[in-house]
C-alpha cells in the first residue's frame, strides 16, 4: 500500500467532504487494499488491486468501486470521485477503473459493460478518453 496514494485519497476526502484521515478505513490484503468509508452522508468501499491474480478475470493494476453513494448530488460526486481517480491513480501505476456488478452506480459514469466469469463489471481504462468522458 503507497503511504503517498493513501495520502492523496485522504487529502481528496478531507479537501471535499471535511472526512480526517482517521474516519477512512485503510485494509492491506495479498491483492492490494480496501479504501472504506462510512462519514458524512458517504458510503464508500473501493478495492485498489495491484495484483488480481486471475480473480473475477480482472487485470492487474485496477480500481473497482463497488459501493459508491453520496447522501447528496450524487452523480456528481462519483463523476468527480472517479476524475480524481483518473487523474492520481496512474501516477502510482494503476491502469483501469472497474465498478463491480452495480448498474446504478455506472448509471453515473456509463462505463463499457463486461461480462466476466460470473458476474459483470463495468470497465474502463484511465487515461485521456476516460478523461473526456467524464466532462460534464
Amino acid at each position: 500500500m503507497n503511504k503517498n496514494l493513501v495520502f492523496d485519497i485522504a487529502v481528496y476526502f478531507y479537501q471535499n467532504y471535511g472526512i480526517s484521515m482517521d474516519d477512512i478505513a485503510f485494509e492491506r490484503h495479498q491483492v492490494g487494499f480496501n479504501v472504506s468509508i462510512r462519514e458524512n452522508g458517504i458510503s464508500l468501499y473501493v478495492r485498489f488491486w495491484e495484483r488480481s491474480k486471475g480473480r473475477d478475470g480482472l487485470p492487474d493494476k485496477c480500481i473497482i468501486l463497488v459501493t459508491a453513494n453520496f447522501k447528496t448530488h450524487e452523480k456528481r460526486n462519483v463523476r468527480n470521485l472517479a476524475k480524481f481517480l483518473n487523474q492520481v491513480a496512474p501516477r502510482y501505476g494503476y491502469e483501469f477503473l472497474a465498478i463491480e456488478n452495480n448498474e446504478e452506480l455506472n448509471s453515473h459514469l456509463n462505463l463499457m459493460e463486461v461480462p466476466i466469469k460470473h458476474s459483470t463489471f463495468y470497465f474502463a481504462p484511465l487515461g485521456e478518453e476516460l478523461a473526456e468522458q467524464l466532462e460534464d
